[in-house]
């Protein structure tokens, strides 16, 4: 199931990425290759018609999900923050952006960002995440899933191993902070994971620009972590079981 889902998705993500230069489409606006986890849920569907898989895919703006909204926002404040702290410390140079200086209107890249953000966690928190959760704790899948998403960006590999090091620890990071804020619940993952997706992606064009060298992201990974440390802890202060199995539907 897992492999079928991944192979499908890197292929799909690796035609749309040669299709893209044909449309003309900025890669700046969206990159077409985020919606290969969408394609690669449709052909799992497509595959297991008469098995329906735990899809977190129920919509709606509940106190619970605007809460979630509002912790996500403040992680992606927290780890940014962290960010320039640790660069500032470290002597590390990034050439950050301002809004006005982006080449298109400010608000369309989020329109497109959010909507290319929310193709990829179709598949990777809404059907990915929940599938694994059935069968490994809130830690252990959240790990499997940001490997998994990590190495999808294959592009990281050709820029030297600390670098992709950086990234993987960073997407790993980040998958463990979506699955423990989507842990008792299924209603509006899609948003939620879109959103702070989307917000990560948006710090990162707007506070290191063209700026990306090993340093800086090795940095981006630190704040990653340490934020993520802070998140279990909460998470486990609250009671909220980070191993066991919750169970759910098995092909």
């Amino acid at each position: 199931m897992v492999f079928w889902f991944y192979l499908v998705t890197c292929v799909a993500a690796g035609l749309f990425g040669l299709v893209q230069p044909t449309l003309a489409i900025d890669p700046l606006i969206v990159q077409l290759n985020q919606f290969g986890p969408t394609v690669g849920v449709l052909a799992v569907l497509l595959l297991w018609r008469r098995w329906r898989p735990p899809l977190a895919t129920r919509f709606g703006l509940s106190r619970p999900v605007l809460v979630r909204l509002g912790v996500l926002v403040v992680l992606a404040v927290v780890i940014f923050a962290g960010f320039v702290g640790i660069t500032g410390l470290a002597g590390v140079s990034r050439h950050g952006v301002l809004p006005g200086q982006l080449p298109y209107p400010f608000w369309l890249i989020l329109a497109a960002q959010l909507i290319g953000a929310c193709g990829e966690e179709f598949g990777w928190r809404c059907f990915l995440q929940p599938y694994l959760r059935a069968r490994f704790g809130v830690v252990s899948s959240g790990t499997l899933v940001g490997l998994l998403w990590g190495v999808w960006h294959v592009q990281v590999f050709g820029r030297g191993l600390v670098f992709t090091a950086g990234f993987l620890a960073m997407a790993v990071a980040l998958s463990i902070m979506l699955a423990v804020l989507q842990e008792r619940s299924r209603d509006g993952v899609l948003i939620i994971a879109g959103g702070f997706h989307m917000l990560v992606n948006i710090g990162m064009l707007l506070l290191t620009g063209d700026s990306d060298g090993a340093a800086v992201q090795v940095s981006l990974a630190a704040a990653c972590v340490l934020t993520v440390c802070g998140v279990l802890l909460v998470a486990a202060r609250r009671g909220i079981a980070l191993t066991g199995v919750v169970g759910g539907d098995r092909a």
